[in-house]
C-alpha cells in the first residue's frame, strides 16, 4: 500500500515538474487521467483529458461552470491520490485552465498555492480536510470563474492553531461567477460581497447555517441563484431577494411566505420582482398570505411541497400568472385550492393531500396543463366531465386513492398518454372508461383488486395499447368458447 502511494505521489512530483517546464511546442498531459492527443498543426498538440470534472454533493446544486479548453490550455485531475498539503506554487504553469484536488486529505493548503496558475479558471478543492477559516484564502487566482469546495471535512481546529504557519486570509475572486460550498460544515460562514463581485451563482446546501443575515447581508448585488437547502434557517429580512432569480430554501425552518407585514419565521416575498424560481419544500409552512406574491410576477417555478398548507385564500396567484410548474404535493389540502389565474400552468402537483373529491367547478380553463398528480390522496369520486378543460393533459396520476369507478364522459382529455391508477379500488376494468382516449399508451392498474376480465372490456380501447397490471390477483378461469361473455386471466 504504502508503496503504490509513494509511487503515485512520485508520479505527481514528475508531472509537476514537467508542467513548470513552459514556452516548448508541447504539453504534458495529467497522469492520472486517460487521456488523448489530437493534431492541430504542425508540432502543435492539445490536451484533453478524458473526464475532466467529477463532483459529489448531496443535494443539487445546479450546473456546474467549466472553462471550454483552448489550443494549449491544460487540464489536470489529481483526484484520490492522497495528497495532504499543498504549499506554495504548487504548479508554476500559466497554460493550467482547469485543476481538480478532489477527494484527497489535504488540511493543510498555503494562500499562495495557486498564485503561479495565473489563468485558472476552474478549482475543484471537494472532499478535502481544509480549515473552514482558510476556504477563501487564495491569493493570485485572479483569473478564477468556478470554485468546488464540496463534501469539506475540517480538522479540529485545536490541531490547525497547534501547527499553523500563517493565519487566514481574506482575497479577493475578482472573476468568480460560481461558488460551491455544500456540506462542508458551515454555520456562521461570512462571505462578504467586496471579495466577490461578480459572484452569479452560490451553493451552500446541507450545512448548518442558522442565520440568513449573515448571507443575504454579504451577497453582492450581482448574484442570481442561491441555494441554501438542508440548514436551520427560519427568517429571511425583507428586501433581501431584489436581485435574485433563483432561490432553493428547502428544508428549513420557515413557517409563513407574506409580502412585508410578517411574523416570526417568516419569508417576505416584497421587491422579488425578478424571481423565476422559489423552491420552500420541507419547512413548517402553515400560512401563505394572500399578498405574498403582489411583486413576483415573473415567477415561473413554485414549489411549496412537503409543509402544512390547509388552504390558499382566493387571489393570493392573481399576479404570479407566469407560473408554469406548481407544486403544493404533502400538504393538508382537503379540497382542490383556487389556483385558477394561473392559466399557463404546465405541471400541477397535488399528490399527497386529503382531497376526497374532484368535480369539474374544481379546476378552470388550463390549455397549457400537461402533467397533473393527484396521487396519495382519498379520492373516492370524480365527477362528470371533472378534467374536460385540460385540453393539452398528456400525464394524469390518480394512483393511492379510493377510487373503484369512473362516470362516463369523466375526462374528455383527447391528449392523455399516461393514466396511472395503481392501489385503488377498481375490480373490473370497465370501470375505468376509457373509450373517449384515442391516445393513451398505458395504464397502470398496479394492485387494484381485480380478479378476472371480460372480453368486451378491451374492444373499445385504441391500438397501441398497454394496460400494466402487476400484483394483482387474477382467478385462474379458462374457457374453450371464446365469445364477449368470457372472462380471461
Amino acid at each position: 500500500m504504502e508503496i503504490g502511494r509513494t509511487f503515485t505521489v512520485f508520479i505527481i512530483l514528475i508531472t509537476v515538474c514537467l508542467v513548470k517546464t513552459r514556452e516548448r511546442n508541447y504539453i504534458i498531459p495529467n497522469p492520472t487521467a486517460k487521456t488523448h492527443f489530437k493534431e492541430q498543426s504542425l508540432n502543435t498538440v492539445s490536451f484533453k483529458s478524458a473526464k475532466i470534472i467529477e463532483t459529489s454533493t448531496i443535494s443539487s446544486p445546479g450546473p456546474i461552470s467549466t472553462p471550454r479548453p483552448q489550443l494549449y490550455d491544460i487540464i489536470l485531475r489529481f483526484s484520490e491520490v492522497g495528497l495532504r498539503k499543498i504549499g506554495p506554487d504548487f504548479i508554476i504553469s500559466q497554460k493550467i485552465i482547469s485543476l481538480s484536488l478532489d477527494n484527497n486529505e489535504i488540511s493543510n493548503i498555503s494562500p499562495l498555492a495557486f498564485r503561479s496558475m495565473r489563468n485558472l479558471r476552474y478549482l475543484n478543492l471537494s472532499g478535502n480536510k481544509i480549515p473552514t477559516e482558510r476556504l477563501l484564502s487564495l491569493e493570485g487566482v485572479t483569473e478564477l470563474q468556478t470554485l468546488i469546495i464540496n463534501n469539506n471535512n475540517p480538522i479540529n481546529p485545536i490541531k490547525i492553531e497547534k501547527h499553523s504557519n500563517y493565519s487566514a486570509v481574506e482575497c479577493v475572486f475578482e472573476k468568480l461567477e460560481y461558488l460551491h460550498l455544500c456540506n462542508s460544515q458551515l454555520k456562521n460562514f461570512k462571505i462578504h460581497h467586496q471579495m466577490m463581485p461578480l459572484l452569479t451563482h452560490l451553493y451552500l446546501s446541507n450545512n448548518s447555517i442558522e442565520s440568513a443575515d449573515i448571507i443575504f447581508n454579504n451577497i453582492p448585488a450581482t448574484l442570481r441563484t442561491l441555494y441554501l437547502d438542508n440548514n436551520l434557517i427560519d427568517q429571511v429580512e425583507q428586501n433581501k431577494l431584489r436581485n435574485l432569480l433563483e432561490l432553493v430554501m428547502n428544508n428549513n425552518y420557515i413557517t409563513e411566505v407574506c409580502f412585508d407585514k410578517c411574523q416570526k419565521k417568516s419569508i417576505p416575498l416584497r421587491g422579488a420582482n425578478k424571481l423565476k424560481k422559489l423552491s420552500l419544500s420541507k419547512n413548517q409552512i402553515s400560512k401563505v398570505l394572500v399578498d405574498a406574491f403582489t411583486d413576483t410576477e415573473k415567477l415561473e417555478y413554485l414549489d411549496l411541497s412537503g409543509n402544512n398548507i390547509t388552504e390558499i385564500i382566493n387571489g393570493t396567484f392573481n399576479n404570479p400568472v407566469w407560473i408554469k410548474i406548481l407544486s403544493l404535493a404533502d400538504n393538508k389540502f382537503i379540497t382542490i385550492p383556487n389556483i385558477c389565474p394561473l392559466k399557463y400552468l404546465t405541471s400541477l402537483d397535488l399528490s399527497g393531500n386529503r382531497i376526497n373529491a374532484v368535480h369539474a367547478n374544481n379546476f378552470c380553463n388550463f390549455a397549457y396543463l400537461e402533467r397533473l398528480y393527484l396521487a396519495n390522496n382519498s379520492i373516492t369520486t370524480i365527477g362528470h366531465q371533472a378534467f374536460s378543460n385540460f385540453r393539452s393533459l398528456k400525464n394524469l396520476d390518480l394512483s393511492g386513492n379510493q377510487l373503484s369507478q369512473f362516470p362516463p364522459q369523466w375526462a374528455n382529455v383527447w391528449r392523455l398518454e399516461e393514466l396511472h391508477l395503481e392501489r385503488n379500488k377498481f375490480e373490473e376494468l370497465s370501470d375505468v372508461t376509457l373509450g373517449t382516449m384515442k391516445k393513451l399508451k398505458n395504464v397502470y392498474l398496479d394492485e387494484n383488486p381485480m380478479i378476472h376480465f371480460k372480453a368486451e372490456s378491451f374492444k373499445s380501447l385504441s391500438a397501441n395499447f398497454t394496460v400494466h397490471l402487476k400484483n394483482i390477483l387474477i382467478e385462474k378461469t379458462y374457457e374453450d368458447n371464446y365469445d364477449d361473455s368470457n372472462d380471461y386471466d
